[in-house]
């Protein structure tokens, strides 16, 4: 994934970052959710249900960083690292817009705090790499 952080209209830092995302409503293998660098959940949740879900399944593995899941009302909610602190992301980025978990990991590869991106304005736009 290649990822520019930082406001629109002002000097973006660049971030390529390769890691594994796992769709932990869908994985049933316990590998792949120990390998998972990310752990997305694709059935959007309540709030109290998306708490209960990420305090149970995420971030799991030891290279697990983020955990992120849909809200049924929109927006989202992520715990990064191994802390218990989780972040509502009031954003309007659909629940099947995927890549928005690697681009909140990429986030905080960047060095940036999930709480940034309460700021920030978070837009997706997929150009495939292959022609």
């Amino acid at each position: 994934m290649l990822a520019h952080t930082g406001l629109a209209g002002t000097r973006r830092a660049t971030v390529l970052d390769e890691h594994l995302t796992v769709d932990a409503d869908a994985c049933a293998d316990a590998r792949g959710l120990d390998c998972a660098d990310v752990l997305r959940g694709s059935r959007p949740r309540s709030t109290a249900e998306a708490v209960r879900w990420l305090a149970e399944v995420g971030p799991a593995g030891p290279g697990c960083r983020l955990a992120a899941v849909p809200l049924t009302g929109g927006g989202w909610v992520a715990r990064g690292g191994t802390g218990p602190d989780l972040m509502a992301l009031p954003c309007r980025v659909p629940p099947e817009q995927w890549l928005f978990a690697s681009c909140l990991h990429a986030w905080l590869v960047a060095g940036l705090p999930l709480s940034g991106m309460l700021e920030a304005r978070p837009r997706i736009t997929y150009r495939s790499a292959i022609p």
